[in-house]
Parts: C-alpha cells; sequence; structure tokens
C-alpha cells in the first residue's frame, strides 16, 4: 500500500501488528523512537502500523516541539518529516545529533530534492525516504534502522567492558610490582651479601613473575636482578665499599619498581 497525504484511511486493514514473529526485547529494553510529522491523519497510521513490542513510539506534532522533547529525553531513532511548521527536520537532525551524537535519524518528505537529500546525509540522517511511499518500505528502513540501535548498545557494553577489564589488570599490576618490591626489599634485609641463585629461585616460587603485561619491562626486570646478583658478588669480594653496594642497590630497586 502507498501512503498518499490527503488520501488516506484509518482503516484497520491498513497495517496488522498480530505478527507471529514477534521479536524479543533487544539489550536495555524497548527502542525509544521520537515520530515527528506535523499532518494528524499521517502520524497516526505510522504510530498504529509502526508500533512493535520492541518499540515505544512518541508522536509529536510539530518541529518546535520536537526539539522541546529532546532537550528533556534521549531517543534511539528518530523519524521526522522534513518540512514541519516550529523547525524542520534538518533543525530536527541537527539538535538531535549535537544532543545524542549515536542517534539514528530517518527523514521522510514530500518535498525531496537532491539538495535536502545531500543536506540530510551530510548532517548525519542514517537514511531518507520520499512520500508517497510503501509502508513496507518504510518498516524495512526503520527495522535496519532498531538493527544499528542495538549495534551501538552492543558496542558500547563491550567497551565498558574493556575498560573495567584494562582497570583490573592495571590494578593487578600495580599490586604485583608494590608485591614484588615488598619482598625484594625483605630478602635483601634477610639475606645481605649472601644472595645467590638460590635465594632469587625461591623469590620467584613465593612470587612468580606477573603476567607477561609488557615484555620490555619484565626483560628490564631480569637484567636488574642480574644486576643486584652481581653486586653482592662484588661485595663479597670486596671490589665495591658497602656505600657503594647500599647506593647501587637502591639504584636497581627502584628501577625494579618504576612503572
Amino acid at each position: 500500500m502507498i501512503l498518499r497525504l490527503n488520501s488516506m484511511t484509518r482503516s484497520s486493514n491498513l497495517c496488522s501488528n498480530d505478527r507471529s514473529d514477534t521479536p524479543d526485547l533487544p539489550p536495555h529494553g524497548a527502542i525509544q523512537i521520537l515520530l515527528a510529522e506535523d499532518d494528524d491523519e499521517l502520524r497516526e497510521i505510522l504510530l498504529e502500523c509502526l508500533r512493535r513490542a520492541d518499540r515505544v513510539i512518541h508522536p509529536c506534532n510539530n518541529g518546535q516541539e520536537a526539539i522541546e522533547i529532546l532537550a528533556r529525553s534521549s531517543f534511539d531513532l528518530i523519524v521526522t518529516d522534513l518540512m514541519m511548521p516550529g523547525a524542520d527536520g534538518i533543525q530536527i537532525l541537527n539538535e538531535a545529533k549535537r544532543l545524542y551524537p549515536d542517534v539514528v535519524v530517518i527523514i521522510m518528505t514530500g518535498y525531496a530534492s537532491l539538495d535536502s537529500a545531500i543536506q540530510a546525509i551530510r548532517g548525519g540522517a542514517y537514511d531518507y525516504i520520499r512520500k508517497p511511499f510503501k509502508l513496507d518500505e518504510l518498516e524495512v528502513i526503520i527495522q535496519n534502522g532498531c538493527d544499528k540501535v542495538s549495534l551501538i548498545r552492543e558496542n558500547r557494553d563491550l567497551h565498558q567492558m574493556l575498560k573495567k577489564t584494562k582497570e583490573e589488570l592495571r590494578r593487578l599490576k600495580d599490586s604485583w610490582e608494590e608485591n614484588l618490591s615488598q619482598v625484594l626489599n625483605t630478602c635483601w634485609m634477610m639475606f645481605g651479601d649472601k644472595w645467590n641463585r638460590e635465594v632469587e629461585l625461591a623469590l620467584r616460587q613465593v612470587n612468580p613473575l606477573a603476567p607477561d603485561f609488557d615484555t620490555k619491562k619484565r626483560e628490564a626486570e631480569e637484567k636488574a636482578l642480574e644486576s643486584l646478583q652481581r653486586l653482592a658478588d662484588l661485595k663479597k669480594e670486596r671490589s665495591i665499599t658497602e656505600e657503594e653496594f647500599s647506593t647501587f642497590k637502591k639504584i636497581l630497586l627502584k628501577k625494579l619498581t618504576e612503572r
């Protein structure tokens, strides 16, 4: 069926919402849709025909009302006429994208031109449909827009999960470095110049190397441990003084624990 302005009826056979394939609610609940159309008859038909279990449609009858609603509430998807009193569809598009960059906007109009189509797409509109149109055509566009909304929600969730995972890894890394520093200082206090390979192996068993957060840093830590062993040998051989040993030891321990 093709919808034509000034030639529509509200007969119940215009559309049917009794579908056996009613979708499950998407993540985060039903998709919130703002429908802005100044033609009362068309708005009511669209409201009836586009309603689904996984959608909540909020109608308004002019552009200014749409902008005022956007200032109070966020929406996942907007279906708006291009030419309306108060504010046109391009103004609604611009304001919606300013407030909610991820919002999906579909523009419909009976005054389609190449310039207005280009302006809408450049402004971030998801799609553009010209009146008169078939309800099925609009439904396909809206369903595609709803699918995009679901992807945006999933990507947002994945981003949050990744952020939390990175924070947890950073916390574990900081905790490991702090524990390593404490263990090393304790070992030096206990063993002093008796530090040897056996002590180092025992230390690694008690406090294993952390996961390979940073290969270069792990290699630097291993070199620092080797240098500590060499320092202990030099002190034992009396090749360096106690003061020199303490100074070099502090430098190496600092390198082991610095980020």
